[in-house]
Order: structure tokens, then C-alpha cells, then sequence
């Protein structure tokens, strides 16, 4: 691209010539606005030939230009469309372009790159910290990675935010022994999700308690996911939301989360004369289907449902039948655990996860439910009168 310099002389207050320059690199792309460095009150042609030659290896080299020098959102945008972009998933993306909308760019937007001290670095942490913001560490990483971007591309000096501490909460014992239902809550829980009505609702629950899948996993299922035949479940796409809210379908979470599910003959039969509803109401309502690629829980436009809707659903068959409500994700840890409980192994209950790493089954998920917590007592009381 050429830019063009213009060059202008003029006399000042005092009848004094002057020179002044324009420098025209162009559109900025981050604001489409036009970019036209200005300055006047030189002394000669060259001191604005100088000024203006300056301003134009900036623009060259470093794709940008801005009166106060390289802002920090400008050094953002920068490293967001030429490495972030390439490296995640569109929902962490997304989630990403939120955190700096929200928690980080309302601090140091506007701050010269440059010049940003440790001292204001370590003080926004702190702040994020007091905030009770539970991803400020994250927020901190996010930052620095900005700062390292702009060193290695030669923007900047320095990592102001690497020399930072992450400030620590004191260990507190937060662990809830309830976060998941014992077998009699789960069998109750699920005989009222048929009840209420709702056999789409039932379905789904069903299946997370069935086969600890995740939230995501279910609601991006299609009946050619099903293997009738095998009594098999692929897990190969998640929904997730994108930029903008939009709802979109990803591979899953990690490699491992990639996977074949064993399910039961009831469930599966259940599955079947759900097949047969959904196409039956489709075709009532005027609404194509698709045969094997046929969502399993769609929403009322036979698309993608919104990931908000299963909590509904949660919060409906709880308050109707006065239940105790756990969140969606404990399902999930109430499948570990049961399977725990029924005397199946930790690698396969992993396996069955998707975890990549055995430490996650037993560190996060894996609670010793009630019955084998009075089983253990009983055995030990019995142990020590002997």
C-alpha cells in the first residue's frame, strides 16, 4: 500500500514560516475510520519529512497508528485476529471476547501498552480478587497474553503483568456432600419427569442419568448418533453458544470426550417411541423432519434448542413435585457416583465419562454416596465389638 504525504507551509501568529504535514495511512481496521496523523509547527521541510517518514515505518511495520501511541485495546485486537483466533473453538472465543468486554478493557483500554506500570498491572488483580471474580487468575493469564504477543512482535517492550502475584483465598471447605441425588432421589426424580408430562423432558434426563453425558452432548444428539442394533450412543459434537449468542455444535470438550456409550434396553426403548413422538409432532405441525439426522431434542422450530431450556424443565418437575433440585451438571456426578456405588471400576466409569485423566473421576466427581457411607460405618462398628 502507498501512503501519501502532504507537506504545507504556513505563518504562524507571529508572521513566521511554519510547515505543517498530513499522513494519509489509510482506514484503521479496527474503527474503518480514515487515518490521518496531523502535525504542524516545524521548522523546516525536513524536521516534517522526518516526522512524517516516522509515522509511515510505524504504520508499515506495526499495522497501526494512534496519537497516544499503541493502545492496549489496539494490541488486543492486534492479537486476537492474527493468534487467538486461530488457536480456540468459536464458544471460546466467544467467552473470551466477553471477559475482555466486561472485566478487562474497561481497565486498560484506553492505557498506553507501553507505558502500563506492574504497580496498575498488580492492582487491577487485586481488585479482580476482592471483586470475587472466580476467573480472575484467568483474566490476569488473559492479559499477560496480550503483553507476551506484543513482545514477540516487537510492539512493545515489555510484560508489565508477568511480574504480578496472584493473590490466593484462604482454604475454606466449601465441598457439599449433596451436590448429586442417591438412588432413591434419582428414581424419584425421574418417575415425576414422566408424570409431569412432558416426554421430552423425561427423555432427556433419562439419558444424563443413564449415561453421565453432559448437557451439551445431549441437546446436539441426532438419531444417527443411536445404534438401534448395538445398544451404542456416539458422542462426537457438543452445542455451545458462539459470537453474538449464536447456537453452533463442536466437537466435544477434549479428545477423550469423543466416545461410544453403552445404553441399556429400557432406555433404548424409550429412545424409539421418542423417535416416533418427535416425527409424529413434526409432521402435525407442518414442520420438515429428517429421518436418521433428526435432532433428539429440537425446539419448537425443529432446530437447536437453547441450552437454558433443560434448567427449565429441572426447576418445573422440582417446584410440582417438591423435589429437591440439584443442577443439570450434578446428573452428571450422580452417574459417577451410582456407578461408584454399584461396584464398577474408576477407569471404566472414566472411560464412560470421557475424562482424560483418572484424577478428574475421583478428585471432582466421585463421592462416596450415603448408602456406602453407612455401609462403611456398619462394617466398622462391627469390626471393633468383635
Amino acid at each position: 500500500m502507498k501512503i501519501l504525504a502532504s507537506i504545507k507551509s504556513y505563518l504562524d501568529k507571529h508572521d513566521h514560516k511554519k510547515w505543517e504535514t498530513y499522513v494519509d495511512l489509510g482506514k484503521d481496521p479496527a474503527t474503518g475510520k480514515r487515518l490521518r496523523p496531523h502535525k504542524r509547527g516545524f521548522k523546516s521541510t525536513k524536521e516534517a519529512e522526518l516526522w512524517a517518514a516516522e509515522k509511515e515505518l510505524d504504520f508499515k511495520k506495526n499495522g497501526y497508528w494512534s496519537k497516544g501511541g499503541l493502545t492496549f485495546e489496539k494490541l488486543y485486537c492486534k492479537w486476537l485476529k492474527d493468534e487467538y483466533c486461530q488457536r480456540v473453538k468459536e464458544s471460546t472465543y466467544a467467552k473470551t471476547t466477553d471477559n475482555f468486554r466486561l472485566h478487562i478493557l474497561p481497565y486498560f483500554g484506553n492505557l498506553n501498552a507501553e507505558k502500563i506500570s506492574v504497580g496498575f498491572c498488580q492492582g487491577i488483580v487485586n481488585n479482580w480478587f476482592k471483586s470475587n471474580l472466580k476467573q480472575y487468575p484467568r483474566f490476569r493469564t488473559y492479559v499477560s497474553n496480550v503483553f507476551d504477543f506484543g513482545v514477540r512482535m516487537e510492539l512493545i517492550n515489555r510484560n508489565p503483568m508477568e511480574r504480578t502475584s496472584i493473590p490466593r483465598q484462604k482454604k475454606t471447605n466449601n465441598f457439599k456432600i449433596d451436590e448429586y441425588y442417591e438412588k432413591s432421589e434419582l428414581v424419584k426424580f425421574l418417575k415425576s419427569a414422566k408424570a409431569n408430562g412432558n416426554p421430552e423432558a423425561f427423555m432427556f434426563f433419562r439419558l444424563l442419568a443413564y449415561t453421565g453425558m453432559r448437557k451439551g452432548e445431549a441437546l446436539a444428539l441426532t438419531f444417527d448418533d443411536v445404534n438401534f442394533e448395538k445398544r451404542e450412543i456416539s458422542i462426537n459434537k457438543t452445542l455451545s453458544q458462539g459470537i453474538d449468542g449464536k447456537l453452533i455444535l463442536q466437537t466435544p470438550k477434549t479428545n477423550t470426550s469423543l466416545r461410544v456409550i453403552s445404553i441399556d434396553s429400557e432406555t433404548l426403548n424409550f429412545l424409539k417411541q421418542w423417535y416416533k413422538d418427535v416425527t409424529f409432532k413434526f409432521e402435525v405441525l407442518g414442520t420438515p423432519h429428517k429421518t436418521s439426522s433428526q435432532l433428539i431434542f429440537p425446539n419448537e422450530s425443529n432446530e437447536l434448542a437453547q441450552p437454558s431450556l433443560p434448567d427449565h424443565w429441572n426447576r418445573a418437575i422440582c417446584e410440582k413435585f417438591k423435589l429437591r433440585r440439584i443442577k443439570i451438571h450434578a446428573f452428571r456426578h450422580t452417574f459417577c457416583s451410582l456407578c461408584a456405588e454399584g461396584g464398577i471400576d474408576i477407569p471404566t466409569i472414566s472411560k464412560m465419562l470421557g475424562h482424560s485423566d483418572l484424577k478428574v473421576t475421583t478428585e471432582i466427581y466421585l463421592h462416596a454416596t450415603r448408602n456406602n457411607r453407612n455401609k462403611a460405618i456398619t462394617e466398622f462398628a462391627k469390626f471393633m465389638s468383635a
